[in-house]
């Protein structure tokens, strides 16, 4: 068949150049060159096609129509449904969420006349899969077999590292390994994945979700948390949206799901809604801060209407509405940088958003804006502003940011920033030390990490008084993180994927 398609189309091709000849070289020398270029690029995509045709001829081939094709086995693998085709003799399932050192639990509904065997044994209930590793090697798959007494059969593969796992690697080991696991995602759309792994590179958990991103652990009153966020793929469908709307998704120490979370509506937001991706704070497993943005129309002189887009901040303790903070309600903001795009004004951007250690107050970092600002977490004031046009710190050049991401106090209060440079076309790590009564900068360091370039995302922690770990965001190259002493101004580590496609990755002991 393949042969075929493609003794049609090249014919197909030459009928072409022969009337193109005839019409006396009207074509010309490049023409005719780019022509032949265009023809090699036919073949190469007939040749694709005919690859295609054969892999779905071996598909359809191995496909099957007997009692067991339409069952649905209602497979479930942590509670999460995992669909199986059993219209094919050996399906192979990948499944959306597994973690080592758990009970990662597996049921299904056993077939009218049928004996399932999970590895080895017969199926009468929930099944606890246990793994001290997850990889792509055989010997960590799970293996459900299903066998009727007519000669139906299948056997269901499921790997404990999903095939399109995107590769990360760690390299340079050479170094006394921190307390603590590393926290990221990668993928995009439905395909993304966040994940927890060793600083040796060994994958603890992951879960694969729609956009899911911005993985975090906390632990209150000797408990362990996790938590992330998660698109609604039905809310992300309106065009030119730089950011996401979705839930929080609260885990306990198992990685089981205890409840997801929304905005809630208040007289600012009567409709409630999703919150926004770029970040959020736990509190407590009752008590939390989320991020949102509120849509409403302007008018730019001319008689045009457009949306402004302003930041929204929602705390909720015990299910009540303690503090909510909204961007237009401070008209000092509406002098930003970002100029009317694709009729949204996203003047603000902000994408993230801590509490100060010493006084309570919100830090939040305003892309948009190239600033970061304190807010009164009582009043709702903006305390101060540090860069932009706002600046209240008189940053000369060497010292002002641009679309800057993670605002982040280190264990000596110096606020760090990740300056994605989107001006300079050269990402750094600033740190500040600030006299916030003052207004004054008492100390200011550059960290220079060569030639690598954010254009979007990003974060950075310390880890110790001189070790810090960069997560490179939508970075120009497929370096996820560093992990960088700059005391002896070295890479110690650093995570390689096949793939740059990253929103966060942070450090959590």
């Amino acid at each position: 068949m393949r042969d075929k398609i493609i003794a049609a189309v090249m014919g197909a091709v030459l009928v072409i150049l022969a009337g193109l000849i005839g019409v006396g070289g009207f074509l010309g020398y490049q023409a005719i060159e780019r022509l032949d270029a265009s023809m090699q690029t036919t073949a190469s995509n007939v040749k694709d096609l005919g690859e295609s045709v054969e892999e779905q001829s071996d598909g359809q081939e191995s496909r099957i129509n007997d009692s067991l094709s339409g069952v649905d086995l209602g497979l479930k693998i942590n509670g999460i449904p995992t669909p199986v085709k059993l219209n094919v003799i050996n399906p192979r399932v990948n499944a959306k969420s597994l973690a080592v050192g758990v009970d990662n639990r597996l049921t299904l509904d056993v077939p009218v006349n049928s004996v399932v065997m999970v590895n080895g044994r017969r199926y009468t209930g929930a099944v606890n899969l246990r793994f001290d590793r997850l990889s792509r090697e055989v010997s960590h798959n799970t293996v459900i077999k299903i066998s009727r007494s007519t000669g139906e059969q299948r056997t269901i593969t499921i790997p404990s590292l999903p095939s399109d796992f995107p590769n990360l690697e760690v390299s340079g080991q050479n170094f006394a390994t921190p307390k603590g696991d590393y926290y990221g995602n990668v993928g995009t759309g439905a395909n993304t994945y966040v994940y927890r792994m060793t600083p040796a590179g060994a994958i603890l958990y992951y879960r694969r979700g729609q956009d899911i991103d911005n993985l975090k652990k906390y632990t209150f009153g000797g408990k362990t948390y996790y938590s992330f966020f998660e698109a609604v793929p039905e809310y992300n469908q309106i065009r030119n949206f730089s950011l996401k709307f979705g839930q929080i998704v609260l885990l306990d120490d198992q990685y089981r799901q205890i409840r997801r979370i929304r905005l809630t509506p208040t007289k600012k937001l009567p409709q409630g809604g999703y919150a926004e991706n770029h970040d959020y704070i736990f509190l407590s497993p009752t008590h939390y801060i989320l991020m949102g943005e509120v849509y409403s129309p302007i008018r730019d002189g001319k008689g045009n209407t457009n949306e402004m887009r302003s930041t929204y901040i929602q705390e909720l303790d015990g299910g009540k509405v303690t503090f909510e903070w909204l961007s237009s309600e401070h008209r000092e903001l509406d002098d930003s940088y970002q100029e009317l795009m694709d009729n949204n004004e996203d003047y603000m951007h902000s994408n993230s958003l801590v509490i100060d250690p010493k006084d309570g107050n919100f830090v939040l970092s305003a892309r948009n804006q190239d600033a970061v600002m304190k807010i009164d977490h009582h009043t709702g004031a903006i305390v101060w502003t540090l860069g932009g046009k706002n600046d209240r710190f008189s940053l000369p050049k060497d010292q002002r940011f641009s679309r800057q991401h993670y605002a982040y106090f280190d264990d000596d209060h110096n606020l760090l920033l990740f300056d994605n440079g989107v001006s300079t076309g050269h990402t750094t790590i600033k740190r500040y030390t600030l006299d916030e009564r003052n207004h004054k900068v008492t100390a200011f360091r550059n960290f220079d990490l060569g030639d690598h370039f954010s254009m979007y995302c990003g974060s950075v922690q310390q880890i110790s008084p001189d070790r810090y770990f960069i997560g490179w965001g939508m970075a120009s190259n497929k370096v996820l993180a560093t992990l960088y002493d700059f005391k002896n101004d070295k890479v110690i580590s650093e995570i390689v994927s096949s793939t740059s496609q990253s929103y966060r990755t942070q450090y959590f002991e």
